[in-house]
């Protein structure tokens, strides 16, 4: 019975962890466009009342500014300027959110983008047998630092530091680990196929 609550515990609390991005996506778009409502005002007020497939024009023109402003922020991410300040901010300040870098690769994967950033995915000892682990850093000749995250929920799991020979290394991708983690281990019969 524990372990049932426990699961639905840490699946009730992975959902909100998948949505609390989605819900300040959200919140931030909102205050973009009555920022962008607001500018564009003046701008339609002289523009005949027309609704267009039940938009009004006012409307319809902040939503284009703001497609337009994702689309040139799109394009200037891509600018090595762009690159340094964002870097000099998750060094800076997101460094210290707690799982950031860890977040920020996750939803990379949830949205599809091919990250360079990847943390590649291992299996190391546990009590219980072996288990998913992401390498993050080697802390030296013989010691790794890997993050075992939980199931179904990936946010959470154990900093552990394992040693080079318990590592064992399964060549797939995060996105993969991920998704395979948050089934409950469904699939790892086909992604481990000759593996192990």
């Amino acid at each position: 019975m524990k372990s049932i609550l426990k699961i639905i515990k840490a699946t009730f609390l992975g959902g909100i962890l998948f949505l609390v991005p989605l819900v300040v996506l959200l919140i931030v778009l909102e205050k973009g466009y009555v920022i962008i409502q607001k500018t564009t005002l003046p701008l339609v007020n002289s523009f005949p009342k027309v609704n267009v497939l039940g938009i009004a024009i006012q409307e319809l023109i902040g939503i284009l500014i703001i497609i337009l402003i994702c689309f040139v922020a799109g394009v200037l991410a891509k600018t090595a300027n762009a690159k340094k300040l964002v870097q000099k901010l998750e060094d800076g300040i997101l460094s210290f959110v707690p799982g950031y870098s860890f977040m920020k690769s996750m939803n990379e994967n949830i949205l599809g983008f091919e990250s360079n950033e990847d943390l590649k995915v291992i299996l190391v000892p546990t009590d219980a047998g072996l288990q998913f682990a992401f390498l993050i850093e080697q802390v030296n000749e013989n010691q790794f630092t890997v993050f075992i995250p939980d199931a179904p929920n990936p946010w959470s799991g154990s900093v552990v530091f394992v040693e080079k020979k318990d590592i064992t290394d399964i060549q797939i991708t995060q996105k993969q680990a991920l998704a395979c983690i948050r089934k409950l281990g469904y699939g790892s019969k086909e992604l481990l196929k000759n593996k192990l």
